[in-house]
């Protein structure tokens, strides 16, 4: 069975991140933005390498607004990590699968 990014739908946020049972790797991103597009595949092996340690989710700024403007998201894309329901480490713009592993990996062990 193959895990990959999904695009998630859900009535509160802040209720995904509570009953998620590992870190989570917030996405955000638009239809629109090329970048964004190219990390499609990046996320899907990102999600296949590191899902016993984190789960992947896809946000569409343009459907959720306020969500993007909470996280004062600014640019596209732009990944959230999230742990224990709080925001834990964020970055901005498109990255090689290797290195987007690497500072997630890096963002976990260090702050533990």
């Amino acid at each position: 069975m193959q895990v990959r990014a999904k695009k998630q739908t859900f009535n509160s946020f802040d209720d995904l991140l509570q009953n998620a049972d590992k870190p989570l790797l917030v996405d955000f991103y638009a239809t629109w933005c090329g970048p964004c597009q190219l990390m499609v595949p990046i996320l899907n092996e990102v999600s296949e390498t590191l899902k016993d340690k984190i789960a992947v989710v896809k946000i569409d700024t343009e459907k959720y607004p306020s969500l993007a403007n909470k996280y004062q998201i600014e640019a596209l894309p732009t990944f959230i990590l999230f742990k224990d329901g709080k925001l834990w480490d964020r970055f901005e713009g498109a990255l090689p699968a290797n290195q987007l592993v690497q500072r997630i990996e890096n963002s976990l062990q260090v702050k533990q």
